[in-house]
């Protein structure tokens, strides 16, 4: 801009051509003049418009260097981002892979552990059953050991006298079996009740034809006061069948310990009371106890059973013979393993 300056404070084409005119130059003078100044203006103009061209040029080289340079910046800036992602992404997936990867495993591994817990549970779970109900049946074995030998215990020989004042004792009933119940005459209410189920017991082995097979048996507690003749008239109230025992004081009550009947008076003078067991007894044909009846027990109950025994022969009751020994599930699988190993 300084160079166009100077150029512009030199002589203009006015100033020359008032020279020349004052000078009287002729025309052909003039006209050479006018070559030269145009030929000196167009030396003049080239430099300022090729200067200003090169100005031009290198301003747009300098804008468009600064426009591009951002611009590049900014494509780079994108390309490392976008990578960035995609390692990211690919991180990312690796890691959901991994983790993946580990759940899995996780979950096998956690199944295993169960499906082992579950057959070890099982296994204890079955050795613990087989020992509970080994125990309970050799527990079972001891009580029926137990009362196989108070069984056997019960009862037993005895001579008294009947219902008629003759002397009877437990031969007089061999081949027959006996139902028999103890109590005493005077006995207000549960020795009459006793007596009247033991009459439709009576009645309904009648109907299975099975009477004669049998012998009800009332025994007195109570010597002191049931003498023969009270003994005749009291069972004559019942089954004709009836027969009824009496004897000393020491006879009834050693006969009344070997069948577990329990005796006791309760008041003074005549008028007292006895308490007793109050439970039907079961005799077989040799003499033998089988079962007793409570007083829980309906007629046609005691009935079946009678008729059951009768049909077994005696066996099926609490009698020694009828018992045989419980097996354990222990002891099956044992004898299921000698034998296979016997064939």
């Amino acid at each position: 801009m300084n160079k166009l300056a100077k150029l512009v404070n030199r002589p203009t084409l006015h100033s020359i051509n008032s020279i020349i005119t004052n000078t009287g130059r002729t025309h052909t003078q003039h006209s050479l003049l006018n070559r030269s100044s145009s030929l000196y203006y167009r030396s003049i103009a080239t430099p300022s418009s090729s200067y200003t061209l090169s100005s031009h040029s290198l301003f747009k080289r300098s804008y468009s260097s600064s426009v591009t340079e951002p611009q590049q910046q900014n494509e780079s800036n994108k390309q490392s981002n976008e990578s960035n992602k995609n390692n990211s992404n690919e991180n990312n997936n690796n890691n959901n892979v991994d983790k993946e990867t580990k759940k899995n495993e996780h979950h096998s591994q956690k199944r295993q552990i169960t499906f082992a817990s579950l057959m070890v549970a099982l296994f204890f779970g079955g050795a613990g059953w087989l020992y509970y109900d080994h125990l309970m049946v050799q527990k079972r074995e001891k009580i029926k050991q137990i009362e196989t030998y108070g069984s056997s215990s019960i009862g037993g020989p005895f001579s008294l006298v009947d219902e008629n004042g003759k002397p009877i004792s437990d031969l007089d009933f061999r081949g027959k079996y006996i139902l028999l119940y103890f109590g005493f005459t005077y006995c207000p209410d549960a020795c009459p009740a006793e007596l009247d189920k033991m009459t439709v017991v009576l009645n309904n082995l009648e109907k299975y034809k099975l009477l004669d097979s049998i012998v009800p048996v009332f025994i007195t507690i109570d010597p002191w006061r049931d003498t023969v003749e009270q003994i005749n008239t009291y069972i004559k109230e019942f089954h004709p069948k009836f027969r009824g025992l009496t004897g000393t004081p020491e006879q009834i009550t050693k006969l009344a310990k070997s069948y577990r009947v329990f005796i006791s008076k309760a008041g003074k003078g005549d008028s007292y009371l006895v308490d007793h067991t109050i439970i039907e007894y079961l005799i077989g044909p040799d003499g033998k106890f089988i079962e007793f009846y409570g007083s829980n027990l309906t007629a046609d109950q005691v009935t079946m059973k009678v008729v059951e025994r009768m049909a077994n022969k005696g066996l099926g009751g609490a009698n020694t013979g009828e018992i045989t020994k419980e097996k354990s599930m222990v002891d099956k699988i044992l004898n299921i393993f000698s034998s296979s190993s016997n064939k």
